[in-house]
């Protein structure tokens, strides 16, 4: 099952804005806060990390203001003139970020930290630092935006805002286990539990399945989500940490519903072919059809669990159609070439085998009749010398090659045989199978060493 990891990322611009502390009725374009994150293979463990990275104390900021400000601001203590002056250049910054100005902003906000005294006034001068850092952010200096930010923190510990920038700042560079510790800290501080969602999703993208269930839990008892939601994703999360029996528990509610019925059934099918219950997983595929479900991977997948109960004309008919309507085009020809092998449709499968094998492109075929947890989905591209892309190959040679023996296209036989023997495919095997082939052929002498051969391979 191809892992279904993607991310809410928080949209930078808006989310930096919000911080920053835009003017009341200043206009903000909406934004979709939805970023995709390339789909994974398979759940990986990330390493344990503390959890926030470390970061430099930041360098005293020497923003000198302009003219004759600097003798005021350094006084020991604030005056009025300093309050007055400080006040002016932060709402000075406020309106040129509400303009998306930051060139000026940055410039007033220099000022502004002439007038303000870290010691006296924390909180402002933190506020600053933040100020800063979402400027930073925005203008694509992770770095120095992680400088400014762990300063503000030194200053002031309690400043929640810092900790959503610093997540921003960790996703936009895919650290989403420091993305995922600062939001914990971003919540536990600002209480806004709407952000476990978010939270769920990026333990999700570091392979935490159990940690995101917790903290979409935690969503879901804030009432962030309605129960047909919240039961449907925890559907999802025990799929994907391969608790298949638990998903299934959780997606039957879920059967007859309007919304969700089609997507269950297709789960529930998935589930239980993981579970090597192939008639239960036809079943669930063929309810989910019904529904009008069409889900790439329907039709191939119930093709494999027809396969694997030797149902091999239902096999091929789906196959047939997952070659038409699904992305697995070259996995289903293989899948039905076996198929009408089985049933003894030699013609049909070495016109199927042929076509995979001389349209040029036959390496980029990952088909296997077996169960894997990519059962729901493609697999991901992997390198055409990999062991499996090897083995299948090889596969579609061996099969056709027993295709051929049959018709009686001897010769045939004989140079797919030893194409498997010259790339090492099954030696015993493809050894014997070739033997019988000399065999037939009356060359008794070549049919004795390929049978010597067969025996050594097989030690």
């Amino acid at each position: 099952m191809k892992k279904r990891i993607c991310i809410f990322v928080l949209a930078v611009a808006m989310m930096l804005l919000a911080v920053l502390g835009m003017a009341e009725g200043t206009a903000a374009s909406e934004t979709t806060a939805i970023t995709a994150v390339p789909e994974t293979t398979a759940i990986t463990a990330v390493p344990e990390t503390t959890a926030i990275t470390a970061v430099p104390e930041m360098t005293e900021i020497t923003a000198t203001p302009e003219t004759t400000a600097t003798a005021a601001a350094t006084a020991p203590a604030a005056t009025t003139a300093d309050t007055q002056m400080l006040d002016t250049t932060y709402t000075l910054a406020l309106n040129a970020i509400n303009q998306e100005d930051y060139a000026t902003a940055r410039k007033y906000l220099n000022i502004a930290f002439a007038y303000c005294d870290k010691e006296s006034n924390p909180i402002m001068y933190a506020d600053l630092l933040l100020k800063q850092a979402c400027i930073d952010v925005i203008e694509g200096d992770n770095r120095i935006a992680l400088l400014a930010l762990d300063a503000a923190l030194t200053i002031d510990p309690e400043l929640a805002d810092a900790y959503l920038v610093a997540t921003q700042i960790y996703v936009d560079e895919s650290d989403y286990m420091n993305a995922a510790a600062c939001l914990e800290k971003y919540i536990e501080l600002s209480k806004d539990t709407s952000m476990y969602e978010t939270l769920a999703q990026l333990y999700e993208a570091t392979g935490d399945l159990d940690a995101a269930q917790e903290a979409y839990d935690k969503y879901v008892a804030a009432g962030g989500a309605t129960s047909q939601e919240a039961g449907f994703q925890s559907g999802l999360y025990r799929m994907e940490s391969g608790k298949y029996a638990e998903a299934i528990e959780a997606f039957t509610p879920y059967a007859d519903d309007e919304t969700y019925g089609a997507g269950a059934m297709y789960n529930i099918g998935v589930c239980q072919l993981n579970l090597n219950d192939f008639e239960a997983a036809v079943e669930a595929f063929s309810s989910c059809e019904e529904k009008g479900g069409t889900f790439n991977g329907l039709y191939y997948n119930r093709g494999i669990c027809y396969m694997m109960m030797e149902d091999w004309a239902d096999g091929s008919s789906d196959f047939a159609r997952s070659i038409e309507t699904e992305t697995f085009v070259d996995d289903a020809k293989y899948n039905m070439g076996i198929c009408d092998m089985q049933q003894e449709k030699y013609e049909a499968a070495v016109a199927t085998f042929t076509e995979l094998i001389g349209d040029g492109d036959a390496s980029t075929s990952k088909a296997m009749i077996s169960i894997s947890t990519d059962a729901q989905n493609t697999d991901e591209d992997k390198p055409a010398d990999s062991q499996e892309e090897k083995v299948v190959n090889d596969a579609v040679y061996y099969f056709r090659g027993v295709c051929n023996a049959a018709l009686g296209n001897l010769e045939a036989a004989l140079r797919d045989y030893t194409t498997c023997i010259e790339r090492g495919y099954e030696l015993s095997q493809s050894y014997y199978q070739r033997a019988q082939v000399y065999a037939a052929m009356g060359d008794t002498e070549k049919q004795t060493s390929d049978l010597e051969n067969s025996l050594s391979a097989g030690k």
